[in-house]
């Protein structure tokens, strides 16, 4: 009898540790992606003159959408890369005051940000 209770806890061994390694890996993904659609939505601020003084981006704060944006890439997952592209491309143009479409790709790219965090609300604002 033994020999059958062992058998059978050993299946049931190895999907405990499949699921806490998972929800390790998991959460070490959260730990990483969370700092860098932070960063992202810091700089394309800063791109579209939201933060500072004078309202206006400089060059240099619109390479650094770009570099951003090549870290998402990296950490993904793919809709929300996608949408920070929309974003990215929409924060590099000089006319980004002129369109709507500035405030939908930002809304996008929370919506998919914190669905890549597991969270709503305050997804991106816990550290």
């Amino acid at each position: 009898m033994k020999l059958k209770a062992t058998s059978q806890a050993q299946p049931l061994a190895a999907d405990i540790v499949r699921m806490i390694t998972g929800d390790a890996r998991d959460q070490r993904e959260r730990e990483v992606r969370r700092p860098a659609y932070l960063d992202f939505l810091v700089r394309v601020d800063a791109a579209l003159g939201l933060v500072g003084p004078t309202g206006a981006s400089t060059l240099e704060e619109r390479r650094a959408v770009r570099s951003a944006l090549d870290v998402l890439v990296l950490v993904g997952p793919s809709d929300v890369v996608e949408a920070a592209q929309r974003l990215a491309a929409l924060a590099q143009r000089d006319d980004w005051r002129l369109s709507s479409e500035v405030g939908e790709a930002r809304a996008a790219f929370l919506t998919s940000a914190r669905r890549a965090l597991g969270s709503s609300l305050d997804a991106l604002s816990r550290g």
